[in-house]
Order: C-alpha cells, then structure tokens, then sequence
C-alpha cells in the first residue's frame, strides 16, 4: 500500500514531465556547477579520523574555533558558527530565532532551504515581490517588531544580485533585521571574495550572513556570520547543529586550505570571470549583469528539456530549471560561467543555441 502510495507522486511528476533524475557529467563541458573558480578539482590528500560526535558532545576540535575566528576575520564579522552546509545553516538560523513573537518578511525567490526553514519555525511570515522596495515596504509599515528580512545577495536561478543598500536603509527605518544568504556572494564579490554585504561596507547593517563553502570555495560545509550573542544562542537553539555530528578535521583543514586559496587568487579569478561573463552577455545579446549566472528562459518544459538533452549530446552541462523547482512561466536553462570556460566554448555554446 505504501508502495502505491509513493508511485502515485511519481506517476504524477512523470505525466507533467517533471520527474527529477541524476545524470552523469563526466567529460562534459561545465556549464552548471557552482565551482565558480574551478576550486574544487584541488584534491585533499591528507586523512583524518572522523569526529565522533556532535560540536557539543565529542566533535568540538581546537581546529573548528580557530577557524571560525579567521573566518570571521576574512568576513569582517565579530562571530562565525560552521554548519554542516548552507541547507542546514539557513534551517537552523530560522528555526532558532522563529519565535511565536517574530515576523519573517521574505522576498518571492529566496532559496528553498531558508523556506524549510521558516516552514519549521513558529513565526508569522509574509513575502513581498521579487528586488521590490515598494513591496517590501508595505510590509514593514504592517509588521509587528521583532521582524527579520530575509533576502539572498544573488539569487540562485535569476543571477540577479538584491539591492542590499536600499533594503538596509528601510530595515533600519522600520527596526528590522536584516538576514542575507551569501552563498552565490561568496568569492565573487568583495575585493577578496568576502562577499556583497563586505564589498558594499555593510557588515553593520547585517544581523546575519550565511555563506557556503560548497561553491566558488569548492568545499563543503558552511557558516552564520553575526555578533557573540547570535553565536550563543544559535549553540543552544539551533537543531540541525545541536543534534548533527561534527564536520571531521580533513573537511575543517580543506575548508582553511580554501580560504588561503581564494586570499591569493580571488582578484585573478573575479577579473577572469567579470570578463567570460560580459563576452557571454554580448555573445547571446544580453544586458551585462555582472553574474555568472545567466539563465535563458524559453517556453515550454520539454522543449526547454529536449535544448538540454542536445547540448549535452554536443559535450555541454547546462540544465533545464522547471516547476516546482521554479514557478510556471520562470522555466529556464541556467548556464552558470566559471573563471576556468573558455569563449571558444562560449562560441560554441551561442552557435548551438542559434542553430
């Protein structure tokens, strides 16, 4: 019975063509990872034992705090908290501070780890329209304090970056906080990579940044960067830390070899990006946005999944982004650029897309 159960989810996804699969991309042209600098074809060769427990229990190592302070360094924050990855940090930051008492305002695209997240916490929570400062206004005139923003630097599938001065002007307005998922931020803004809160100077007008180490770090894991009092709060309140085993020591040592790396490289990988990306914008015929992400959206979701299924049969990843990953209407191929591609294949690509 339970097995009919979960094939009649199934039969359904497949019908309107939106059953999920894994694919293999070995030997294709990268189109698609998050490896923004190609970070993550370095490999560890060091082993170490696993670590045992949960950070409360067992898996607290010397190691973790000495990097949650060079990370924190690194992002001008007072405090850094790791987690396991960007999925966990963002549901347990919102689980923790949702309270019966706060208000959660969230912009329409935000990712869905930070919905999980307000899904699994007891606040009220409103959206308000895509970049809209009018919406989001509205909002707050309406919200009973505590409120928290919610709102990413770049938004994962439109590439677009959030205007962060303006929101935090009209959170300080109103005395909300304001909470920004760096993750696609992360190595591609700030002078060294620290990310689009640092580079526009607004590191005090953040309650809370988390940024991943999955993508242009090309490691794993991830971290909530805010002030002393959030960190304490967070070791007590936050589940998906309390009740998750420890990263082991070889992931906290990659992660610092990470850093270290994007410290010294940063600036050479932003330039050769900055520059794939405005030959890309030009190629397609297409505003210069400045991020690497760049989607093509195109009617109809297997026409958007047959473009994908012949590009890969021509050697490149590019994925086909449909509901309910996205709204109806917002399906697109989202080609992410990297500072490792080259315009032949950029040529290449925009040939095929014409063709």
């Amino acid at each position: 019975m339970t097995t009919a159960f979960l094939n009649t989810h199934l039969q359904k996804r497949r019908e309107h063509g939106l059953l999920r699969s894994l694919q293999s991309t070995t030997g294709l042209i990268d189109l698609t990872s998050n490896d923004y600098f190609g970070f993550a074809h370095d490999h560890l060769t060091e082993s170490s034992p696993g670590a045992t427990g949960s950070r409360l229990l067992t898996g607290n190592h010397f190691f973790y705090e000495e990097l949650e302070a060079r990370i924190a360094r690194f992002h001008r924050a007072e405090s850094c908290l790791i987690y396991n990855s960007g999925y966990t940090a963002n549901l347990g930051l919102l689980s923790a501070l949702g309270t019966k008492a706060v208000t959660f305002l969230f912009d329409l695209e935000i990712h869905a780890s930070m919905m999980d997240g307000i899904r699994l916490s007891d606040a009220k929570s409103f959206a308000f329209r895509h970049n809209d400062l009018e919406s989001l206004e509205r909002r707050l005139k309406n919200a009973r304090l505590p409120v928290f923003v919610l709102v990413e630097s770049i938004y994962s599938i439109s590439g677009e970056f959030a205007p962060l001065q303006e929101i935090a002007v009209l959170c300080a307005k109103y005395g909300a906080d304001l909470i920004v998922d760096e993750a696609h931020g992360t190595g591609i803004c700030g002078s060294n990579g620290e990310g689009l809160v640092a580079e526009l100077g607004l590191e005090q007008h953040v309650f809370a940044r988390v940024h991943t180490f999955s993508k242009a770090l090309g490691a794993h894991g991830a971290c909530i960067l805010g002030n002393v009092t959030l960190k304490e709060y967070l070791l007590n309140f936050s589940r998906p830390l309390i009740f998750t085993t420890a990263l082991p020591l070889s992931f906290l040592k990659l992660i610092a070899c990470r850093y270290e790396k994007l410290e010294g490289e940063a600036k050479v990988h932003q330039q050769r990006l900055k520059d794939l990306t405005t030959y890309f914008c030009k190629k397609a015929r297409i505003k210069d946005t400045r991020s690497p992400i760049q989607p093509i959206y195109i009617s109809g979701i297997e026409k958007l999944r047959s473009l994908s299924k012949r590009l890969k049969e021509k050697g490149f990843d590019i994925r086909a982004i449909v509901p309910p990953t996205v709204p109806r209407g917002k399906e697109c191929l989202r080609v992410v650029l990297h500072s490792f591609n080259q315009r032949e294949e950029i040529d290449q690509l925009i040939d095929l897309f014409r063709n």
